[in-house]
């Protein structure tokens, strides 16, 4: 498994520079790494939701609640990136669909909302769905934001950390001086499109297209 510090090694070698170089300290880099580490992210979730994904059972602020707080949960949400499934009780459930905050009241039961920010989101039911009842939460998550160089990159497969340093060669254009090789632009193209193909497609069963009728 591929660290930070690896990952400063390998952009260092790209760049052409060694670690005592003043541009390229670790300080600088890590900013850029996870940078181009939540590049990937986004759009490797893009490709396939289920990659970073895990389910838990929401609960209520109360009894008589609609509202279901992340961060007041037994174990704290502070992960999240997006919803994939909300079912009342438990992965047999009932679906609930989103909606929007003005359309809730209107909708009747099996709606809800998301509010806040991804590091303190707040769901909230429609009124007409039953309150205080617990929640089956599937949800796409952020890994841990990386701090220091002896961190991994465990949000990618192993075989593709390569491709953040590659990411993270918009460095060559820090202070407006240098151009990165035309070399090194077809690698990483190349590289980044291996990795979105290999999150995107798990197996040989050709993708298809769903059609949301009411129940998913």
């Amino acid at each position: 498994m591929a660290t930070v510090g690896t990952t400063y090694t390998l952009i260092r070698t790209l760049l052409g520079t060694s670690a005592d170089d003043p541009q390229f300290t670790d300080t600088i880099l890590l900013p850029i790494v996870q940078s181009a580490y939540d590049s990937l992210l986004t759009d490797l979730a893009a490709q396939n939701p289920d990659y970073l994904s895990t389910a838990v059972t929401l609960t209520a602020d109360s009894a008589s609640s609609h509202t279901y707080t992340f961060a007041s949960q037994a174990s704290p949400i502070t992960n999240f990136a997006r919803w994939i499934s909300v079912r009342e009780t438990d992965d047999t459930g009932a679906p609930l669909a989103e909606a929007r905050r003005d359309e809730l009241r209107s909708f009747g039961s099996g709606y809800f909302q998301l509010r806040g920010p991804d590091d303190a989101p707040i769901l909230v039911t429609s009124p007409d769905t039953t309150a205080g009842i617990a929640l089956y939460f599937e949800y796409a998550y952020w890994p841990v934001a990386l701090a220091a160089s002896g961190d991994s990159l465990t949000g990618l497969p192993a075989r593709f950390h390569d491709v953040v340093a590659f990411e993270a060669l918009f460095a060559y254009g820090l202070g407006g001086e240098q151009r990165r090789p035309p070399e090194l632009s077809a690698r990483w193209v190349d590289r980044r499109a291996q990795l979105l193909s290999s999150v995107g497609r798990r197996g040989i069963q050709p993708s298809q297209s769903r059609l949301v009728t009411g129940d998913f």
